[in-house]
């Protein structure tokens, strides 16, 4: 069966090209054309070139050709979107769903979740290791999933892939926007760039009668999504919220705390998550729940059971009285939020081991490292996923603002030596990498796991 490809190489006899602009995109048509084409569709200059069909938009052509495609999905589908809390809202939902009686799937960072499953394929599909897959593998998917009879799904937006119209073709049930900071400026270049990517969601993809769940606390987003919907289903600790939490009471392993759902309040509830701004998250995936006719009471049962993310706020080992987790937390906000809790509820001495990425966003660098200075007893600076750029320049411009770090480059080292530090009642936290199992140095990429590691130790 001859398909339609958006990468030349893939390309075979008879199949039908869509060629996205870029700085290459004639030695793409060119590949595509020898390597069998039938039809090759491209837009401005390139539609000028013998054999190739101008078009206005080859990103939405390739979305709507996909749903054309496959054109079935879930009944019920539900794009996140935010620079932080996407994976653990989509997380949370799914819970309440499964829960409930209903058959779901979330996809996103860490893969593709069908009911409590982490599943890497699906038949013959292999799950993309994107947070959103491109636009022929999502809807791909999407089909597959109600074949399985899934009917309650719901999946992260990333800002690349609103940007690259990926999900412009999703018929969307819902959406959500949990929070916006600044990040992947190395691809949108400012914050403004980066948030009306993020916008999009709201201003392209979703029916504006549709239920928009997004936060009053937040200005910004609250004022941008409102733009383009008035179905709109507050969260967040501000009393004007629809969904808000009253009484917080942090413990050891779990956070207590009254909620109030659309005038109703739900008192005493104890939920096994770490961090307050874990509420957060919480909160939005309650909106969520609510707007695709969940009751109330059904979702105060299910949050009770609630189970955190991989890689977020997870505890790996306990020994000798020493608690090591691993957090997934790489944006400056994040980093603070996660340090924050554990200091709240470690008895003894903080240990933080992270590191920051290369060929992305320079300026988090002096900040975590002010953060990590500030809320870390101990600070062991590393290396994460470095990619093209020298490891130790990195590690120096985190240690500019955090003079007492102690700098092992190696990623393994430095977290034997954190454990090998720590005392009874100490906490140790290894950040930055969270469920992920490599590490990227110059090209190649090399197998890590934080939690390996921990346990290994």
């Amino acid at each position: 069966m001859k398909k339609v490809r958006i990468n030349s190489k893939n390309v075979e006899k008879g199949d039908i090209f869509i060629a996205i602009s870029s700085n290459k995109i004639t030695d793409h048509i060119e590949e595509a054309k020898r390597n069998g084409a039938s039809l090759i569709f491209a837009e401005k200059l390139a539609s000028n070139l013998e054999g190739v069909i101008g078009i206005e938009d080859a990103r939405l052509l390739a979305s709507k050709m996909a749903r054309f495609i496959h054109s079935e999905q879930p009944e019920f589908c539900v794009a996140i979107t935010g620079t932080n809390g996407k994976s653990s809202v989509a997380h949370f939902v799914r819970q309440f769903w499964t829960s409930s009686g209903r058959k779901a799937a979330n996809l996103g960072t860490v893969g593709l979740f069908v009911d409590d499953d982490l599943t890497k394929t699906l038949d013959d599909i292999c799950i993309p290791d994107l947070t959103t897959p491109d636009q022929f593998s999502l809807h791909q998917i999407l089909e597959k999933l109600k074949s399985y009879e899934v009917n309650h799904f719901v999946f992260e937006a990333s800002s690349h892939a609103l940007q690259q119209k990926r999900l412009h073709s999703v018929s969307l049930s819902a959406a959500a926007f949990t929070n916006l900071e600044s990040d992947h400026l190395d691809y949108h270049m400012t914050r403004d760039c980066y948030f009306k990517a993020k916008l999009k969601l709201f201003s392209e993809i979703l029916d504006p009668k549709s239920p928009a769940v997004v936060s009053r606390d937040f200005d910004d987003v609250y004022n941008g999504v409102t733009k383009y919907n008035k179905n709109i289903i507050s969260f967040g600790m501000n009393s004007k919220n629809c969904i808000t939490i009253e009484k917080i009471r942090n413990n050891a392993s779990s956070i207590t705390f009254d909620l109030v759902l659309d005038g109703t309040k739900f008192k005493d509830i104890e939920v096994g998550l770490i961090g307050e701004f874990q509420l957060m998250n919480l909160m939005c995936s309650i909106g969520i729940a609510y707007c695709s006719g969940l009751d109330p009471h059904d979702i105060i049962e299910a949050m009770c059971k609630i189970r955190p993310l991989q890689g977020r706020m997870e505890l790996i080992k306990e020994t000798n009285g020493i608690k090591i987790f691993v957090d997934y937390a790489h944006t400056s906000s994040a980093f603070e939020a996660a340090l924050s809790a554990f200091k709240n509820i470690s008895k003894g001495k903080l240990i933080c081991v992270f590191g920051c990425g290369g060929d992305r966003d320079k300026t988090k660098r002096r900040e975590m490292g002010e953060i990590a200075g500030r809320l870390a007893d101990v600070v062991v600076v590393t290396d994460d996923n470095p990619r093209s750029e020298d490891p130790a320049t990195i590690r120096e411009e985190i240690m500019l603002s955090c003079k007492k770090a102690i700098e092992i480059g190696d990623r393994k080292e430095a977290i034997k030596f954190s454990i090998r530090t720590a005392l009874p009642g100490d906490h140790v936290v290894v950040m930055g990498k969270g469920h992920e199992t490599t590490q990227a140095y110059g090209s190649s990429v090399l197998d890590h796991s934080d939690q390996k590691e921990i346990l290994d130790n």
